[in-house]
């Protein structure tokens, strides 16, 4: 196995307890999808996505990206372009204050056969290793149904983002459906709150530093506290997003009309 890897910060695993994470599919994912992308000026971080990432750090979760880049085996660029993609990607996430754990990446044509390539688990069990996570406890978001595959054999839960290839996706993911259906990261980070929080409610109290995070999931805007506390407001769509046991249920679906006296 040739795993390719590169990492913000030492990848060294402390201690014995094991934490979460979230692993991140790139093009189409987090960024626009562009084919075999090898210019990383051509880099475009797709809308909501820095506060989604945010989120995940703020969750205190590891956030790792998992790519396939056969592009390297096809011969459309080298190991060295796609670092230099990954190493843009990381420079405008931080940029925005939104921080990567690691990137990992398989270089294999589809025909290799490899065990790194998604929906093989090759990436998620070395960064699981380097990182001390507890695959069954974590998730992987992306556009294909290969990573609701991979997410799958470690046991962790898929999410399947409608951006990039999501929508032509998703009719084939009836054999392995995914756990949640997002319109985008930002929606996907939002269901990862609420499956954290149930777990984790003392943690999840509205704060000024989760309020500064959080943004509406359909325009991407700024969203308030209500006066009563019990949800949170979009003005520009005029639509409350309720605080259900103290978390906030931020997805489109559940939003209520919002009217001036709330």
């Amino acid at each position: 196995m040739a795993l390719r890897r590169h990492t913000a910060e030492d990848s060294t695993a402390q201690g014995l307890n094991r934490c979460r994470g979230v692993f991140l599919d790139r093009d189409g994912t987090i960024i626009e999808e562009k084919g075999y992308l090898n210019d990383p000026e051509a880099i475009e971080l797709i809308p909501g996505v820095a506060q989604a990432i945010r989120l995940f750090n703020y969750l205190g979760l590891k956030v790792l990206v998992v790519s396939n880049q056969s592009g390297v085996a096809r011969g459309y660029f080298t190991d060295a372009t796609v670092e230099e993609v990954n190493g843009k990607l990381e420079a405008l996430l931080a940029h925005e204050g939104a921080r990567l754990d690691g990137i990992y990446y398989c270089p294999h044509h589809p025909a290799d056969n490899c065990v790194c390539r998604k929906p093989e688990p090759g990436m998620l069990l070395q960064g699981a290793d380097e990182l001390n996570i507890d695959l069954p406890h974590s998730y992987l978001v992306g556009d294909k149904g290969a990573d609701i595959g991979a997410a799958h054999r470690v046991g962790g839960k898929g999410i399947l983002v409608l951006t990039g290839y999501g929508t032509e996706e998703l009719g084939g993911c009836q054999g392995d459906p995914p756990d949640f259906v997002a319109r985008d990261l930002l929606e996907a980070a939002y269901w990862v709150l609420i499956q954290e929080g149930a777990e984790r409610r003392h943690e999840m109290a509205i704060k000024k530093e989760l309020l500064e995070i959080l943004a509406c999931p359909k325009c991407k805007g700024d969203i308030i506290l209500a006066k009563k506390g019990d949800g949170l407001i979009c003005k520009t769509c005029k639509v409350i997003y309720p605080i259900k046991d103290d978390i906030p249920v931020m997805l489109i679906d559940e939003a209520l009309p919002y009217k001036e006296k709330d």
